[in-house]
């Protein structure tokens, strides 16, 4: 071990947990990214669901916020593999996974239990949503 690798005086030696952002719409990606750094997180950001794929299997982040309808693959299908690779220890840990819609499909349990299951994502949210929401779903799935 080296000098340069020690920590300063007062400096945080607890990793930040990872998040990677998935979403098409650059708006949604930077409000969210603007209101989780603050508290206390590392954010990675990915524009299409290949890109998420890639993203996430390098970063292997703690928890992804994954729009569903992307360009390249949609959201249910990049959870999946994902679980996928979980489950063949290509990924080394469980990774956390909400997904986020613009379809309503609450009048509808019986489609989102099937899309739920499909995906094996934590949990689902629906387009707009409020910040403190969307943060909130963060810290209770990560423990926070």
């Amino acid at each position: 071990m080296f000098l340069r690798d020690l920590p300063l005086p007062g400096e945080d030696t607890m990793a930040k947990p990872k998040i990677l952002l998935v979403d098409d719409e650059p708006d949604i990606v930077e409000s969210i990214r603007f209101s989780l750094e603050p508290e206390g997180y590392e954010v990675f950001t990915a524009a299409d669901g290949a890109e998420a794929l890639e993203r996430a299997r390098e970063l292997e982040p703690d928890l992804i916020v994954l729009d569903v309808m992307m360009p390249k693959e949609n959201g249910y299908r990049v959870a999946k593999l994902l679980r996928e690779d979980e489950q063949a220890k290509r990924i080394s840990k469980r990774i956390r996974i909400i997904l986020l819609t613009a379809r309503n499909l609450t009048s509808d349990p019986d489609r989102e239990k099937m899309f739920m299951d499909f995906s094996q994502a934590d949990a689902m949210m629906y387009k707009p949503f409020e910040i403190d929401e969307i943060i909130g779903r963060i810290h209770g799935l990560l423990g926070r």
